[in-house]
């Protein structure tokens, strides 16, 4: 049998092919305006798909600070287009975790690692390991015993000059003179090591008239920190203030003060804001508190690594800055940054 292929006919299916060739060429979803996201942190992937990945890994995971510290470090990962991989241990006590946290990161290949030692001898020899790996490495909040080549940059509060401001305050309010109790947070934990030590030497230098009591450990727990204060207290009945180097230490202490009956007695100075302690410090519990910056440090690490890896300087040492909030300024358009969340 003879087909005959009229020419309309012919005409129709050369089209109909011209048309699925072009179909087959654009095989692409229509475009909606969107931005490919990353499904842990939303920060924009960069054209061809080479998104940096970097582990930020804090000393804890759900403490209002360390989530600052991951809002912050995931705002750059946004901007820069890099993934955030928010890691840690469960507890901040827990350093053996920490260490295992750093070595399956590096395991996983990551392009650099943002670290919060959780102890500063501790975390030596898998900081080590991390340079020796040549992954690009930034340490935030705490130091670590370890020379400066063995890391991209330092990003922290200058915690020396935060315990001189807590001490200065704290003479101020009792008049510079009676006992005073320093709730210390942890053995080894660079941050809060140094505030201790600001705050003693600059009541051993300016205050004579003050004794300051060190109490046992609070080891970042507020429950804790509640029965080593209740002890120090109880041990030094003539106290005039408390002074909690880290927020649950504050805490602990201001449960302590309140169980006691001495709410108005013992002026507190706590480390860390949070919305109950601006609460504390609108009825006149706790006297002020020193505040870090912990946004800006989860972003200036992220940014540091990114620099990093496109071979830019980075500074050495990163100071992000502290405030004293008391009842007088928290209102004032300087400490709108430094408001709880």
């Amino acid at each position: 049998m003879r087909i005959v292929t009229t020419r309309r006919t012919a005409l129709f299916s050369l089209s109909a092919l011209a048309l699925l060739l072009l179909a087959g060429c654009d095989n692409k979803p229509a475009d909606t305006g969107g931005t490919p996201n990353d499904k842990s942190t939303g920060a924009p992937a960069p054209a061809g798909g080479n998104t940096l990945t970097f582990a930020v890994i804090p000393k804890g995971m759900t403490h209002v600070f360390w989530q600052s510290v991951k809002a912050g470090a995931e705002k750059a990962g946004g901007e820069m287009g890099a993934t955030i991989k928010w890691v840690g241990a469960q507890k901040e006590t827990d350093t053996a975790q920490q260490i295992g946290v750093v070595e399956n990161q590096m395991t996983a290949k990551v392009d650099g690692i943002a670290l919060a030692p959780l102890d500063k001898a501790a975390l030596v020899g898998v900081i080590k390991k991390v340079h020796e790996a040549k992954v690009p490495l930034v340490i935030f909040d705490s130091a670590a015993d370890v020379a400066d080549d063995q890391y991209v940059s330092f990003i922290a509060t200058d915690n020396l000059k935060s315990g001189e401001i807590a001490a200065r305050q704290m003479g101020k309010i009792v008049g510079g003179k009676g006992t005073v109790i320093m709730v210390p947070n942890a053995a080894n934990s660079a941050s809060t090591m140094d505030r201790e030590s600001g705050f003693e030497a600059v009541m051993k230098k300016e205050f004579p008239g003050i004794k300051v009591v060190r109490s046992n450990y609070g080891e970042s727990d507020r429950n804790k920190s509640l029965n080593v204060s209740q002890d120090a207290l109880s041990a030094n009945p003539d106290t005039v203030g408390i002074f909690g180097s880290c927020e649950p230490c504050a805490i602990g202490a201001l449960k302590a003060v309140e169980a006691k009956g001495l709410k108005g007695k013992v002026k507190i100075i706590a480390f860390d804001n949070t919305t109950e302690i601006e609460k504390s410090i609108t009825d006149g519990t706790i006297d002020s508190v020193v505040i870090q910056n912990p946004f800006k440090m989860g972003y200036e690490s992220v940014k540091a690594l990114v620099a990093a890896k496109k071979g830019e300087k980075v500074e050495k040492k990163i100071d992000t800055g502290v405030v004293l909030m008391t009842k007088e300024n928290m209102d004032k358009a300087e400490m709108k940054e430094f408001r709880a969340k």
